[in-house]
């Protein structure tokens, strides 16, 4: 029996911030209006079946994808160094992305374990917090595999919100969080409880894999690669210290109670 997607319940059930991803039971069929908003949204939309496979809808028929790349079609890997054809891999080699092999010691590849780990980290604590924070969580989340994504087939990264902030919006409520949210920078402390603590850790490692990125994609001469990568991971961090306020306070503003605070200069009580 198919599973009838209206609306109304992506709204209750995902943020719908711009360009994220969200997923959908195989069966399921969407109403009108529930396309016209994934469609206005941006949303990257893939379907789940019950053995945990991935498919994107092609011409009103779902096709089956990779997890990461959304691709249908592997493609052929060659090693960067002999630039030969890899028919049988060898365990000290493994993908840079579909068409590259590379060594297990490459520093690309210590970026994208420290990602791998950041992500790691926001499912979990999506399985640890109520549904208020959890869909902070699953924005951050996806905004994560979108990085992951973009790196891995050389993609510029797509705009995204999260819970429909803009970087910009994130950025300013992370700076000036008194004026704002109403309390002032935090300092980790146990006397913030166990939301905060683990909010903390999260954030941590996304700041672990900024300074990784950065390793890897800034040169000895400050040229830059992939700078809206670095960006997007500077933006993560400010998203969960904006989370772990709002934990600490208890306050849940929606986007738009915290956009209306940056247009009027402060914290309404």
């Amino acid at each position: 029996m198919s599973t009838f997607i209206t609306e109304d319940w992506l709204r209750a059930n995902h943020t719908l911030s711009e360009g994220s991803e969200i997923r959908l039971p195989a069966d399921s069929r969407m109403t009108p209006s529930a396309r016209e908003l994934i469609d206005a949204r941006h949303l990257l939309v893939k379907f789940q079946d019950d053995d945990g496979r991935l498919f994107v809808e092609a011409q009103e028929q779902l096709k089956p994808v990779h997890g990461l790349t959304s691709e249908s079609v592997a493609q052929v890997a060659h090693c960067e160094l002999c630039l030969q054809q890899v028919k049988e891999k060898p365990d000290t080699l493994t993908h840079l992305n579909a068409q590259v092999f590379v060594a297990k010691n490459d520093p690309r590849l210590m970026f994208r374990a420290s990602l791998d780990s950041a992500i790691a980290t926001a499912v979990w604590l999506q399985t640890e917090f109520d549904k208020t924070a959890a869909l902070w969580l699953a924005d951050i989340r996806s905004l994560l595999g979108n990085i992951m994504r973009a790196d891995a087939l050389e993609q510029a990264l797509p705009e995204q919100q999260i819970v429909g902030l803009s970087a910009d919006d994130l950025h300013r409520l992370s700076h000036q969080p008194l004026k704002y949210l109403g309390h002032d920078h935090l300092v980790p402390d146990a006397a913030h409880g166990r939301d905060v603590a683990l909010l903390n850790l999260l954030r941590t490692k996304i700041r672990e894999t900024e300074i990784c990125a950065a390793t890897v994609f800034i040169g000895m001469d400050y040229h830059i690669q992939k700078a809206d990568l670095l960006q997007a991971l500077n933006r993560l961090s400010s998203a969960v210290y904006v989370l772990m306020i709002l934990c600490l306070k208890k306050e849940w503003p929606d986007a738009d109670a915290l956009q209306r605070r940056l247009a009027g200069g402060h914290h309404v009580a």
